[in-house]
């Protein structure tokens, strides 16, 4: 299925979407950590979506580091 069709409505809706997206400023520190702090003796990330727990090589304290790396990007790229 192409997400964009021919259809002019269609075409409008994502012009639409992509201008609105342009304007919205999204600052992650303000926007979403709000002054809260995270606690860096837990992982960021549940383990079914960090699969940190693939990395065998790994110890314990580096699978939550890998977990808090991929946890922050998500928020940055969420931010972007």
């Amino acid at each position: 299925m192409n997400v964009i069709s021919n259809n002019p409505d269609s075409s409008e809706r994502y012009v639409r979407c992509i201008q609105t997206s342009k304007r919205v400023r999204w600052d992650i520190d303000k926007d979403v950590i709000r002054g809260r702090n995270f606690d860096t003796a837990y992982k960021f990330l549940p383990d079914g979506l960090s699969l940190a727990d693939a990395f065998t090589t790994l110890s314990t304290d580096e699978k939550r580091f890998v977990s808090q790396i991929q946890g922050r990007t998500y928020a940055n790229i969420f931010g972007l």
